[in-house]
């Protein structure tokens, strides 16, 4: 598999560009600049936060054909912000978005 050219694939769908994925991933920008115009392939923690940013673990990434289901960019700004809350804020979070009647079913 090409690492390089999978991240492509994956920013093209979601419309994103390599400055909104490193605003995202919280990777630098001139790192991931290397990445997609030099082919330089990305540190297995970058790729993780990369994978992260699109909506995808890293098994999900490296799955040939398997469904994954992906994030909106919304998605995936929401989820890399609650992964920095405090324990007890993600349970307040989590009890917020529980108690939402639709949600329950």
């Amino acid at each position: 598999m090409d690492v390089i050219q999978r991240l492509n694939e994956l920013r093209a769908e979601r419309k994103m560009s390599v400055y909104r994925l490193a605003e995202l991933s919280g990777v630098n920008q001139s790192t991931l600049a290397n990445t997609f115009s030099r082919g330089t392939a990305p540190s297995l923690k970058n790729l993780e936060l990369m994978c992260a940013a699109l909506g995808l673990s890293l098994s999900q990434f490296f799955s040939d054909g398997e469904a994954a289901v992906p994030l909106t960019v919304d998605e995936a700004g929401l989820i890399q912000n609650y992964r920095k809350l405090p324990d007890e804020l993600k349970q307040s979070v989590a009890n917020i978005v529980n108690t939402v009647p639709d949600l329950k079913n």
